[in-house]
């Protein structure tokens, strides 16, 4: 006898021995079997089709979800549910009856929730998106923005105890990103890894990250753009493993050298590399202690390198090695980049001093006399700026403007007494500003701000 023959026999066995009620019973029983197995169809039809056509993850630690079409987007459990639960009414319109709809809903949450959101992944326009803002606005590679986005996973998803030094112009920047993971993770913070300053930090566990010199105050990033660069730089750490991985990676070869700056090169070479670049051995001539300090922050800003002496005496000690020393000064060397330092500071010494009843004097207004006095200096705003806090740090430079300070080459609050007194003050303040520019052409002239300024003050 045969399994199928076998099988009929037992069922007619059993039909012919039971009662009504047990024969009943097993037919309730095969009719469950059965629903069940329809219902449970029903359940991989349509959540295979709904994750087919969607793209959702979670995040345990803040309970919220993350709706991915085209760019990511943070979404609560209320928006969640609701978003299911259309997507149920609108499947098969009423083929769905209620208490099916509900437990294929739970069905869909439940399998959401397993989605992690450190598992995502975003379509290539996503990638090219945020790759596309972040080069060549903040770097000068994709290979340096990948780099980035790498150590920010890493960092996210704990994968990482390096440190990641950084220019402090990049600072606003990374506060924003920061501020986007503290409001959906949570206990979240970056600054425990990427760092502005060498403090001693171990070498073997220090790594430099480039990024190009810009000004972030007048730029506005949405946070859309923060959420999404959060989401690449977790796809981005899960698919190279990790920032050291990437380094290693045969098409960053050009990134990983600048990378291991700190970890790879000793201080002395450090040091030998500024000496051939900034100093000149001469005989007679000699630099200040305080210029050759000046000229290592040059060369380390000019050369977006990280300052690895905590003190200045570490500097001043192994530069002694090199050049000699002698009551403050080293001897026998000079520089190309001192002879306008030298002047300015001749400059200041000479023309410039402290004045209670002045309101302020530009940045701007200061370098032109300056390079009016020295006609071969050839320097910008920012590079003033800096001689001024370096040298006089006394004088705060605030919007481009440092308070309370005269200058004997131009005096401003003279020539604007004669200008007011041939003119009536009963004119329009915009008008007057317009007179004075053209009668003034050809020669200095204060700001409209200063000039209202000077009016309300008169």
């Amino acid at each position: 006898m045969d399994l199928k023959s076998a099988i009929y026999d037992k069922i007619e066995k059993f039909i012919n021995s039971s009662s009504q009620e047990a024969i009943q019973d097993l037919y309730y029983k095969i009719n469950d079997m059965m629903q069940e197995r329809d219902d449970e169809k029903v359940y991989q039809e349509v959540i295979n089709f709904f994750f087919s056509n969607n793209s959702y993850y979670y995040n345990p630690t803040t309970n919220m979800y993350v709706e991915y079409i085209e760019q990511f987007k943070f979404i609560s459990e209320n928006e969640m549910i609701h978003v299911v639960l259309q997507f149920l009414t609108k499947y098969h319109e009423n083929a769905i009856d209620f208490s099916l709809k509900q437990r294929i809903k739970n069905k869909i949450i439940k399998k959401i929730k397993e989605k992690h959101i450190y598992q995502n992944i975003p379509e290539s326009k996503t990638l090219q998106d945020i790759l596309n803002f972040l080069h060549p606005n903040f770097f000068t590679h994709k290979n340096y923005a990948k780099y980035f986005m790498i150590t920010l996973g890493d960092i996210i998803m704990k994968k990482t105890d390096l440190l990641y030094f950084l220019p402090i112009h990049i600072k606003p920047f990374l506060k924003n990103i920061n501020r986007a993971l503290s409001f959906y993770f949570h206990n979240m913070t970056i600054f425990n890894n990427y760092k502005f300053q060498y403090y001693d930090h171990e070498p073997s566990k220090s790594r430099v990250i480039s990024f190009n010199k810009m000004n972030l105050e007048h730029i506005t990033i949405p946070e859309t753009f923060y959420i999404n660069l959060i989401f690449v730089s977790l796809h981005y750490s899960n698919r190279h493993g990790s920032g050291d991985l990437f380094l290693n990676e045969p098409s960053s070869h050009s990134i990983s050298q600048f990378a291991y700056w700190i970890k790879d090169t000793p201080r002395e070479e450090i040091i030998n590399d500024f000496i051939k670049s900034y100093i000149c051995i001469k005989e007679g001539h000699k630099i200040h202690e305080k210029d050759m300090l000046f000229l290592w922050k040059e060369y380390l800003k000019n050369m977006n390198k990280i300052n690895v002496f905590q003190r200045n005496s570490d500097f001043y000690t192994l530069i002694s090695k090199n050049i000699l020393l002698n009551d403050s000064h080293y001897i026998n060397c000079t520089s190309m980049f001192l002879p306008y330092v030298d002047k300015f500071k001749d400059f200041w010494g000479k023309y410039m001093y402290n004045d209670e009843s002045e309101f302020y004097f530009e940045i701007s207004e200061i370098l032109k006399l300056f390079i009016e006095m020295y006609k071969d200096i050839h320097i910008e705003e920012q590079d003033l700026i800096e001689l001024i806090q370096y040298y006089y740090p006394e004088k705060n430079v605030v919007d481009n403007k440092i308070n309370k300070i005269g200058c004997t080459l131009w005096n401003n609050k003279k020539e604007l007494d004669i200008f007011l007194t041939k003119n009536k003050f009963n004119i329009d303040s915009n008008e007057l500003y317009s007179i004075y520019c053209k009668e003034f052409t050809n020669k200095k002239i204060v700001s409209k701000l200063y000039f209202n300024q000077y009016i309300l003050d008169a």
